[in-house]
């Protein structure tokens, strides 16, 4: 466990809070996810993430109760091996997507954008005014 230099913008925790972790500087936009595998690891109509630099992120607690899942296509999952609660996961482009619903307190946060909204099912209302793109990356 590495502490960064400046201190933590957010911390947040799973539900048994067994897994912890900070982020510390500006903290990044959250992204939203709504295909199909992001709906259902994430039991609602999308996934709230934000993308943290790995020099941001540390583990407080708990990285060794940390479980995934993986599908052969690479899409991966990360959860607290107790509780269940989606935790932070390091994608392939070297950063940590911090699921934006685990934070402690509430965090001044804005939207990137949204992703996948093809996939995204009629019950599920996006309520702001950020950039939607129907795949990923944006075709054409």
């Amino acid at each position: 466990m590495s502490t960064p230099a400046e201190p933590f913008a957010a911390t947040g925790r799973c539900l048994c809070g067994d897994v912890s972790w900070g982020v510390a500087g500006r903290l990044p936009r959250v992204g939203f996810c709504h295909c199909s595998l992001c709906r259902k690891a994430s039991g609602t109509g999308s996934n709230a993430v934000l993308s943290v630099r790995p020099e941001h992120f540390v583990w407080l607690s708990g990285e060794d109760k940390v479980r995934g899942y993986a599908l052969a296509s690479g899409w991966s999952t990360s959860f607290c091996g107790r509780c269940g609660c989606p935790a932070p996961l390091l994608g392939g482009e070297g950063r940590w997507f911090v699921p934006a619903g685990s934070l402690d307190g509430q965090p001044d946060l804005k939207v990137s954008g949204h992703i996948f909204v093809a996939d995204k099912p009629a019950w599920a209302v996006i309520g702001d005014d950020s950039p939607q793109f129907p795949a990923w990356p944006p075709q054409g």
